[in-house]
């Protein structure tokens, strides 16, 4: 009996017969399956020696020898030296995205600030870099354009430069908003000459390229001369452009003082922790990268890659083919730190230098500077890794791991959250959404009109609105067949979570758990509180078995079940916000006099009548407003009392 010949050796075979016609010199090759499709792009310093590898089983990873059995033809190209090979992969590998390579899957080109040169009043703008153009020096790159519209927005106060389009500037009459509060100096209108706004852009220049030590004090001192002679506007212009560099310097953060022009790679794999393991599925990806970057020595933000890739695969393998790729179409700094260093380290630098025209270092640091900087790179990726494991599709699986971080002793089936919102004290107004396993039930979302009442409450109390709203929600729950929550979530701290179990307590419902998340000093920043009840019933009894009374659970940054019920309120805040815009909207056609109790259509009618418009009643006296036929002491008492 002939014994069958195996795909992989079928393979195998056909690499043989065509490595007789394979170069020895360095170079890229393209394997190919029966289809003439693209599985692989490798390069070699010797492409004749690195095939014939490829016939060795032994030293082959399972996924490779699947590849190995798919191959029907392979062609080359030959380069001068291993360092152009490795810059040629990198580029087919973008172009081509071979299955079995590791890809650098959002490979979207980064973002510069523009500062223009093409007109006789320059320009600051955000661009993605074209390096056929000649309209301007970029800076950059940015890792968002969300980071930089965050620079540019801090640097318009220090550096007001316009950012209107060429056709504004030629027909503009007035000068814009921006020029109103401080943002442009208004070169449209000629509110600025040439040369002082050439200063400006210089100084912003210098800015951007790091060279801003003497720039405070020689606004200072412009200052002080204005001052002098008695032109306060001036120097309060000069005082608020100080104060704007002082507020960029403390958004930088970490300040380093030897740091000028470096990237940062960390990278770590999603299956390194337990607790990220319970959420992760084969659809997910098993690696993540995260590249901060660092000009002129200022932060300009980080940006998170998620890489789909065998698991157990060695990191700085990974990194091998990951950092060519990445720098494929941008120009590297000088100095690139890693948390690992990547296979064949020196011949990266090499292939990097020749792509930037100068010396390319990567280095893992172990102390000073780079050492915090990559330090700080790590823990921000750990924050990324959590964020994207709260995405919905692990929903199922993120409610079941947060009953155990709130002590619960059940899985919530229904979770609903609740928030208030409203508009300057009127159109008020609660929401409640409602959450499962299986994601947002958003037909079962309700709103919840309120108005202001100076008895039970108004917009200034939160405690009062919330008490409003739980009682209708949960008042006729005996007699509508509605579905009673597990678990509630509201937005506020203890105040507001006691607020709500005494509403249910009252109404004898006792088997929900309630929660209040507090914020932190900055929204989603990760530094929320949770806090329980201080009314027993409402309290898990293994909460009371691992904390004080009244002690907050604190989740902390890395960790995914906050980033999930982060997406819970947020969700809440959402629908309160468009619900309160649409009320709002609807207003605009209708009298503020709607929101004051007692007061009818009728009633409204008679006081517009009496007295022309909505502002003359706000500005009547209880006496005038008596004298309207109608309107009563108390109606004229609560009118009063609503508009002052």
């Amino acid at each position: 009996m002939v014994n069958k010949i195996s795909s992989f050796e079928l393979g195998s075979q056909k690499i043989k017969k065509i490595i007789p016609s394979i170069s020895n010199k360095p170079g890229v090759y393209f394997m190919y399956n029966e289809n003439k499709e693209i599985l692989y792009i490798g390069k070699a310093k010797n492409l004749n020696k690195r095939l014939i590898s490829y016939c060795n089983k032994s030293n082959l990873s399972i996924r490779i020898q699947r590849m190995v059995s798919q191959i029907d033809n392979i062609e080359y190209t030959t380069t001068d030296h291993e360092a152009s090979a490795l810059l040629l992969e990198a580029n087919m590998i973008k172009k081509h995205k071979p299955k079995f390579n590791i890809l650098l899957r959002d490979d979207k080109s980064y973002p510069y600030i523009m500062l223009r040169k093409d007109h006789s009043w320059p320009q600051i703008t955000k661009a993605r870099k074209n390096k056929n153009s000649n309209k301007g020096e970029y800076f950059g790159p940015f890792a968002s354009v969300n980071a930089i519209h965050k620079t540019l927005n801090a640097m318009q106060r220090a550096f007001p430069l316009r950012t209107c389009t060429d056709f504004e500037i030629i027909n503009r009459k007035r000068p814009c908003m921006q020029y109103q509060i401080k943002r442009c100096s208004g070169p449209c209108v000629n509110k600025i000459n040439t040369d002082e706004y050439a200063n400006i852009v210089a100084e912003a220049k210098s800015f951007l390229l790091g060279k801003n030590h003497k720039l405070q004090p020689k606004l200072k001192e412009k200052m002080e001369k204005a001052s002098i002679n008695l032109n306060f506007e001036e120097a309060a212009n000069y005082r608020d452009r100080i104060r704007a560099l002082n507020y960029i310097q403390k958004a930088e953060g970490a300040d380093f003082r030897h740091i000028r022009d470096v990237d940062v790679f960390s990278i770590t794999s999603l299956h390194n922790k337990d607790n990220n393991k319970k959420f992760l599925t084969d659809k997910n990806e098993n690696y993540a990268i995260q590249i901060s970057f660092y000009r002129s020595g200022k932060n300009f933000g980080n940006r998170t890659h998620f890489l789909k890739y065998e698991i157990n695969t060695e990191l700085n393998k990974i990194l091998k083919s990951f950092i060519p790729q990445f720098y494929d179409d941008q120009i590297p700094p000088p100095i690139i730190l890693v948390n690992y260093l990547p296979k064949e380290k020196e011949l990266i630098e090499n292939a990097l230098s020749i792509k930037s025209q100068k010396k390319v270092k990567i280095l893992k640091p172990l102390k000073g500077e780079n050492k915090r900087a990559l330090e700080i790179s790590e823990k921000n990726l750990d924050i990324s890794i959590a964020k994207k494991l709260s995405s919905y599709e692990n929903q199922s699986k993120l409610i079941i791991s947060l009953s155990s971080k709130l002590y619960l002793d059940f899985v919530p089936k229904r979770i609903e959250v609740y928030d208030n919102s409203h508009f300057s004290g009127s159109n008020m107004l609660g929401v409640m959404i409602v959450a499962s396993q299986n994601g947002f039930l958003k037909n079962e979302y309700r709103k919840f009109n309120m108005k202001n009442n100076d008895i039970t409450f108004n917009s200034k109390n939160d405690y009062g609105m919330l008490n409003e709203v739980f009682r209708r929600r949960f008042k006729n729950y005996h007699n509508d067949n509605t579905s009673l929550p597990d678990l509630i979530i509201v937005d506020g701290g203890k105040g507001q979570c006691n607020v709500a179990c005494k509403v249910l307590k009252s109404l004898d419902i006792t088997n929900i758990k309630v929660i209040g998340v507090a914020k932190g000093k900055k929204r989603n920043a990760g530094n929320e509180k949770i806090y329980y009840s201080s009314i027993r019933e409402f309290i898990p009894r293994r909460y009371l078995e691992n904390y004080n009374s009244g002690d907050p659970i604190i989740l902390g940054k890395n960790n995914a079940e906050m980033y999930f019920i982060q997406r819970l309120r947020d969700e809440a805040h959402r629908f309160a916000i468009t619900a309160q815009r649409k009320k709002q909207k609807k207003s605009l056609t209708t009298s503020v006099l709607s929101d004051i109790d007692g007061i009818g259509p009728t009633k409204k009618k008679l006081l517009l009548l009496h007295f022309g418009s909505t502002k003359n009643i706000s500005n009547a006296s209880i006496s005038d407003l008596i004298e309207v036929k109608g309107i009563s002491k108390i109606n004229a008492q609560k009118i009063h009392n609503h508009f002052k």
